[in-house]
C-alpha cells in the first residue's frame, strides 16, 4: 500500500497556498495520481446548507437519488430512518439513528445525488469553484455530477470498489474520511486520509472504498474522462431528435410466435429494428444533431457541467419600463446554418432577434440597469417585439438577469 499521497492533513507542502489557488494543484495533481489536497478552495458548504440540501432531497427526490445503506448493504426502503422534521441537523439526525434498533448500532451511510439541483445560492456556488478549476486544465465537455453523503462509522459497500470511468474530486466537508484508491493498470494501492478542509482527488480509471470512522459530510464530484462517456449524452440527443421525426407510427409492440423464418430456418431482424437503424441514419445525415448538440453543450458550459442545473425560475411579464441587469455569465455559441445558441446557469436557447447580438453587447458592458426600451432601441426594434420578449424572458427565467419593477410615470 502506498502511503505518500497520503501526507498528514494541513502539511502537504505540494497544495495550493491559499484557498483559490487552482494552478499549482492543476501543474502537480489534476489526472496524475490519487492525492489529499489540504486548503483547496472551498465550497462554502456548512451542516445548516447540507441539511437543507438533504431535506429537500427527502422531499422531492426519485428513489433512486436518495439512499441509505448499512453494514449489510442498501435498504429497498428506508422510509422513517430518512431525515424528518425532527431531525434538526446532521448530528441530530445522526443521534437518532444511533439509538435506532433496526441499525443495532451498527455504521451507516446516506447518499443523495444531484443534490443541489434542489437550491440555485449553492448550486451556484461550487459551479464557481469548478469554473476556477477549468481555467488551469480545461472546460470539461460532459456532466460533471453530484453526490452528498453523510455517514457514522461506515466502510464502501462492495459494488464501491467497480472502476469508474470518471475523475473524482470529494471534498469533506465535515469530519474524517479514508479512501482506498487503486489507479488502473498498477498494483498499488493508496490510503488517503483527509480531514474537514480537505479535498481528494483520483483519475479516472481506478476504484476506491470508503471508510468512515465518526460521522463524516463529503461531496464528490464526478468528472467523466472517457471518450465511451459521451455515447449516453449524444445517445439521448439523437433519441430525441427521432421522436420529434414525422411518420413514426406506434405499431404493433408484438412479434408473431413462432417467428417467420426463410425456409433454410434463416431469421432476419424485426422490421421495427431495420426501421429504427433506417431512422437513425435519416437522422445523422441532416443538420439537427449538429445543432442539438451545440445547444447541449452551450448549457453545459454554462454550468461549468455541473448537472442537472436547479430548474427555470417563474417567468414574469416584462414591460418597456423593466429594468434589467446582468447577473450572470451569457455564453454565447454562433452557429453556422442559424441563430446563436445562448445560456446561462445550465439553460440553452435559440436567439432568433436580429438585434440579439447588439441586446447581449448592451447587457454586458452597460454600467447599470437598462430598461427593455432601451435594449429594444439597441437592437433597433420595438418593446414589444415578441422574439425579443421571449429572449429577455429566457434571460430573466434563467437568472441570467434580474429585474427591477417598472418605475411609476411621474405626474405633473
Amino acid at each position: 500500500m502506498n502511503a505518500s499521497a497520503a501526507p498528514a492533513p494541513g502539511h502537504d507542502p505540494s497544495g495550493p497556498a491559499t484557498g483559490q489557488d487552482w494552478r499549482r494543484f492543476a501543474q502537480v495533481h489534476w489526472a496524475r495520481e490519487p492525492v489529499v489536497v489540504p486548503g483547496v478552495r472551498p465550497l462554502g458548504l456548512g451542516p445548516a446548507d447540507v441539511h437543507a440540501l438533504v431535506r429537500a432531497a427527502t422531499a422531492v427526490a426519485a428513489p433512486r437519488q436518495l439512499r441509505l445503506a448499512t453494514a449489510d448493504g442498501w435498504l429497498r426502503e428506508p422510509g422513517p430512518l430518512l431525515p424528518g422534521p425532527g431531525d434538526r441537523d446532521p448530528a441530530g439526525y445522526a443521534d437518532r439513528l444511533a439509538r435506532e434498533p433496526r441499525l443495532a448500532g451498527d455504521g451507516w451511510l446516506l447518499t443523495v445525488a444531484d443534490p443541489l439541483s434542489h437550491d440555485f445560492t449553492l448550486w451556484s456556488r461550487v459551479r464557481d469553484v469548478l469554473a476556477d478549476l477549468w481555467r488551469h486544465v480545461g472546460q470539461a465537455p460532459l456532466p460533471v455530477t453530484a453526490e452528498l453523503a453523510v455517514g457514522d462509522r461506515h466502510h464502501s459497500v462492495e459494488d464501491a470498489a467497480a472502476r469508474t470511468d470518471a475523475a473524482a474530486l470529494t471534498w469533506v466537508l465535515d469530519g474524517e474520511l479514508t479512501v482506498r484508491v487503486r489507479p488502473e493498470h498498477t498494483g498499488t494501492e493508496y490510503a488517503l486520509r483527509a480531514r474537514a478542509g480537505d479535498m481528494v482527488h483520483w483519475p479516472a480509471g481506478g476504484s476506491h472504498l470508503d471508510h468512515r470512522p465518526g460521522l463524516c459530510t463529503t461531496l464528490r464530484l464526478s468528472v467523466p474522462a472517457r471518450t465511451t462517456s459521451a455515447l449516453p449524452l449524444v445517445a439521448d440527443v439523437l433519441a430525441e431528435l427521432m421522436r420529434d421525426r414525422p411518420g413514426d407510427p406506434v405499431g404493433r409492440l408484438a412479434l408473431p410466435h413462432p417467428m417467420p423464418s426463410a425456409p433454410d430456418g434463416r431469421l432476419t431482424a424485426p422490421p421495427r429494428l431495420a426501421a429504427s437503424a433506417a431512422r437513425l441514419t435519416d437522422t445523422l445525415a441532416g443538420p439537427e444533431p449538429e445543432r442539438a448538440l451545440l445547444k447541449r453543450w452551450a448549457a453545459l458550459r454554462s454550468a461549468a457541467g455541473l448537472e442537472p442545473a436547479p430548474p427555470r425560475r417563474t417567468g414574469i411579464r416584462l414591460t418597456p419600463r423593466h429594468r434589467l441587469r446582468r447577473a450572470a455569465e451569457i455564453v454565447r455559441l454562433p452557429h453556422a446554418e442559424g441563430p446563436a445558441v445562448w445560456a446561462a446557469n445550465g439553460h440553452a436557447w435559440t436567439a432568433r432577434p436580429a438585434g440579439a447580438d447588439a441586446v447581449l453587447a448592451r447587457l454586458r458592458t452597460a454600467p447599470r440597469a437598462v430598461t427593455v426600451a432601451e435594449l429594444a432601441h439597441a437592437a433597433r426594434t420595438s418593446a414589444d417585439d415578441p422574439e425579443l420578449i421571449f429572449l429577455l424572458g429566457e434571460l430573466y427565467r434563467a437568472r441570467a438577469v434580474t429585474a427591477s419593477p417598472e418605475r411609476p410615470e411621474r405626474r405633473s
